[in-house]
């Protein structure tokens, strides 16, 4: 399978691309712009592009699959966590769908258990990409981790359409080790849920959703 990562620039992005590799996985990564390059080709990425708007029409082609991380832009200048852009993420799925991509892992830019009755988050904004993409005709898994964090990865989280802790952390190695994981995981297949750190390990908890 080849797979492209947009976000592949940030913290999460970088264990993806490396994860791919590690699974066999050729694998794109788009990033924001070209200092970015080598380092994403020592993380194993086959190929790296810098995103560019006018590219989007084609960047697909040849690809089985892609993984968003919503919360850098891909067109962002570093990998630090911006305001979801969410046109970007219209553009990337409308094209995916037209281009014949198969599938669509996308780390949400709701949080788990983020209450859409939340006062302080703007409601139907932060949903509209996790909605847009439910409604194409991709086969789609969308992601909610818990709050992010920088330990290393155990290979064990918690998985759920709902999650009852309101507490929830990941590190950002066991994330992206689920959105890899997900790609080939028909469980994930067309669904929403958390993920935390957890006791269960990742491809039997994704199995379990």
């Amino acid at each position: 399978m080849r797979v492209i990562v947009f976000g592949a620039h940030s913290a999460v992005g970088e264990f993806v691309i490396s994860k791919l590799r590690d699974n066999g996985y050729r694998s794109c990564a788009v990033v924001g712009n070209e200092n970015q390059i080598e380092l994403l080709k020592k993380r194993g990425a086959t190929d790296v592009v810098v995103y560019e708007e006018s590219s989007l029409q084609s960047l697909f082609q040849g690809y089985d699959a892609a993984i968003f991380l919503t919360g850098i832009s891909p067109k962002a200048q570093t990998g630090k966590t911006v305001m979801v852009d969410h046109q970007s993420v219209i553009d990337t799925v409308k094209e995916a769908e037209r281009q014949g991509v198969e599938r669509f892992v996308m780390m949400s830019p709701i949080s788990a258990n983020e209450s859409v009755g939340d006062e302080s988050r703007e409601i139907g904004a932060k949903e509209m990409p996790d909605e847009f993409l439910r409604q194409s005709t991709l086969t789609y898994t969308v992601v909610q981790p818990g709050a992010l964090n920088d330990k290393p990865g155990a290979g064990k989280i918690s998985a759920a359409v709902t999650l009852e802790s309101n507490t929830l952390e990941i590190p950002k190695e066991d994330l992206a080790e689920v959105l890899v994981s997900a790609l080939d995981s028909e469980s994930t297949f067309n669904k929403t849920f958390e993920v935390g750190e957890g006791d269960t390990a990742i491809q039997k908890a994704l199995a379990s959703i």
